[in-house]
């Protein structure tokens, strides 16, 4: 079997460029020893090989145009994809919430996507946010420390669109802030392994809650985007209660590195045998 592993574009992984490599590095050492035969692309790299000779491709990449080469080559390789081009496009976020609402018992804050224009946010949302907004670029999650930022009232949120519409950037969300405490999760499957912890442990309440409610509603987030390599971002509310506010295609696992890329070989050594499986009875 050969494995084909993609890195993520240094531009989509502020502050995390090291941890990003380390992972795919770590799933593709586990692979390895998983007879199966790695390499290694730079996602520059990528644009100019011949990708179609792969039982299995792994791209962290995010960038639109390789994401459609991705789902070109998807179309005639026959190979498996984790995450596929279209889950990763799914956690682009104006995209991820439109998923999120059509998704029975999924939790999350209350939450418009607008374009960036002027004549879109003349009036404030229709939900109440007496605590402030968050407001959030609608495409990719993160490239800067402004492509989320938090708004007092629906005035600081219009500074924030211009800014926005300065990148040209042409969506945005709109969400509530929700009081609790802020969770990173992680997870394969899902339903094979999950975990998470604390953002900042030095100012978390440590409010309490049910571990499964927090699981659930993980996997909740990563069906509804169709990712089996993930991550996102929660809060648990004072009363218990939990609301997603993100899920991500193949994050850092940074904190739990050794661990996740065991999980993560095995999955993916899975969907290999289930691949071959199919061809053989085909």
């Amino acid at each position: 079997m050969r494995a084909l592993g993609i890195f993520r574009e240094i531009q989509n992984s502020p502050n995390r460029e090291s941890d990003d490599a380390l992972i795919l590095k770590a799933v593709m050492d586990q692979l390895s020893i998983l007879k199966t035969d790695c390499v290694l692309m730079t996602p520059e790299e990528f644009d100019q090989a011949d990708a179609v000779d792969f039982d299995l491709i792994v791209p962290m990449c995010e960038t639109y145009p390789r994401l459609m080469r991705l789902k070109a080559l998807e179309a005639v390789a026959g190979a498996v994809f984790v995450n596929p081009a279209d889950s990763v496009l799914g956690c682009y976020r104006a995209r991820m919430l439109e998923s999120f609402a059509k998704t029975r018992g999924l939790s999350y804050p209350p939450t418009e996507v607008r374009r960036t224009c002027a004549r879109a946010n003349e009036k404030a949302p229709s939900f109440e946010a007496a605590a402030g907004y968050w407001i959030k670029r609608g495409d990719v999650h993160n490239t800067c420390t402004h492509d989320v930022v938090f708004a007092r009232d629906w005035k600081e949120a219009d500074a924030v669109r211009r800014e926005f519409e300065s990148r040209e950037i042409k969506d945005m969300a709109v969400q509530r802030h929700t009081d609790g405490d802020l969770i990173k999760f992680y997870g394969v499957g899902p339903g094979q392994w999950f975990t998470w912890f604390y953002h900042d442990p030095s100012t978390a309440r440590r409010l309490p809650f049910e571990i499964e409610d927090l699981a659930a509603q993980a996997e909740l987030a990563a069906r509804a985007v169709s990712v089996e390599v993930f991550g996102g971002d929660a809060i648990v509310a004072p009363d218990g209660g939990i609301f997603v506010i993100d899920i991500n295609s193949w994050p850092s696992f940074a904190r739990v590195r050794a661990e996740a890329s065991v999980q993560i070989a095995r999955r993916l050594r899975l969907r290999l045998r289930q691949a071959a499986a199919r061809k053989a009875q085909s």
